[in-house]
C-alpha cells in the first residue's frame, strides 16, 4: 500500500495501481516489521529529495512503498533489483545521481544539483570511513575524526546553513542520512561520538533537525542500530531493540543547545 506520505502510512503489500500511472512511487527498505521505513541512507536520501520538492510544490506528488528486502514480493523483483527505486511510468531509476538528474530535469520547481566541487570533495569519504570503523576493517577512529573534522572546518569557513549555500541541495539530502548513522550507530555500537567542539558540524545537523522534510524520512535510531548490527547482535539484545518504542536522536549535546 502506498504512503499517503503527510501521514505516513508506509505499507508494503500493493505495489502499483493502474491509475498510478503519472505518480512517482519510491520504493524504499522497510524497518524490522516489513512495513515502517528502515534504516537505509541512501533510501533516506531520496525520499527527502521528494519532500523537499513536494514543499516548494504542493502539486508535487509521490508515494513511498517499503520493500522488505529478506523476502521482496515478486512484483517488486520484476521492476528492479536493488534499492532505493524510484519509479515513474514505464522508467526505472536506482542510481543515485540519476535520480536526482530526473528529478531535476522533470520536476524544476526546486533544483536540487548544485556545481560545488569543493563541497562534494571534502565530505566524499566521510561515510566509507564510518562502514571501514564499524565493520572493523580498521580499528582507529582517528581516521573518522579526520573526516569529520575536515567537514566542520569546511562549513566553519564557508558560514552558510547548508554545505553548499544557504539553501538546501542535493549534497545537504546525502549528507544528514549518512551523519545521522554515524551519530547514532557510532554512540551505541562504537561508543563513538561526534566531538562537541565539531560546533559547526554540530548546528549544521540541527538544521536538518529543524526540517519536517528530515524528521518525516528518517528511521529511528533502533532501525540505525539494526542495519549495521543483525548478523552480530545477541537475541536478547535484538529483542529489546525490537520491542523499545522508537526513539530518535533530533537533539544537540547540552553543551551546544
Amino acid at each position: 500500500m502506498a504512503d499517503e506520505v503527510e501521514d505516513e502510512q508506509l505499507d508494503s503489500h500493493t505495489l502499483l495501481n493502474d491509475e498510478d500511472d503519472q505518480k512517482l512511487h519510491l520504493f524504499i527498505k522497510a524497518g524490522r516489521d516489513g512495513r515502517t521505513k528502515g534504516a537505509c541512507p541512501f533510501c533516506q536520501d531520496i525520499f527527502l529529495k521528494l519532500l523537499i520538492k513536494r514543499e516548494a510544490d504542493n502539486d508535487f506528488s509521490f508515494d513511498v512503498i517499503t520493500i522488505n528486502c529478506k523476502n521482496p514480493p515478486k512484483e517488486f523483483k520484476e521492476i528492479s533489483k536493488k534499492l532505493p527505486a524510484l519509479i515513474h511510468g514505464d522508467t526505472t531509476y536506482n542510481d543515485i545521481d540519476d535520480i536526482e538528474d530526473y528529478l531535476d530535469s522533470s520536476f524544476p520547481n526546486y533544483k536540487l544539483a548544485t556545481q560545488d566541487p569543493e563541497a562534494f570533495k571534502i565530505q566524499s569519504n566521510v561515510f566509507t570511513r564510518f562502514t571501514y570503523l564499524i565493520k572493523d576493517v580498521h580499528n582507529n577512529p582517528r581516521i573518522l575524526l579526520d573526516e569529520l573534522e575536515k567537514i566542520n572546518s569546511f562549513l566553519r569557513t564557508r558560514n552558510t546553513k547548508y554545505i553548499s549555500s544557504n539553501q538546501i541541495t542535493g549534497l545537504d539530502c546525502s549528507l544528514w542520512p549518512k551523519l545521522q548513522h554515524i551519530r547514532v550507530a557510532g554512540e551505541y555500537i562504537l561508543n563513538f561520538t561526534i566531538p562537541t567542539e565539531f560546533s559547526a558540524l554540530w548546528a549544521y545537523l540541527g538544521s536538518a533537525y529543524e526540517l519536517d522534510a528530515f524528521v518525516k524520512s528518517c528511521p529511528s535510531d533502533q532501525e540505525i542500530v539494526l542495519h549495521w548490527t543483525r548478523r552480530e547482535t545477541s537475541s536478547k539484545e535484538y529483542l529489546q531493540l525490537t520491542k523499545d518504542e522508537p526513539k530518535f536522536s533530533f537533539n544537540l549535546p547540552n553543551k551546544l543547545r
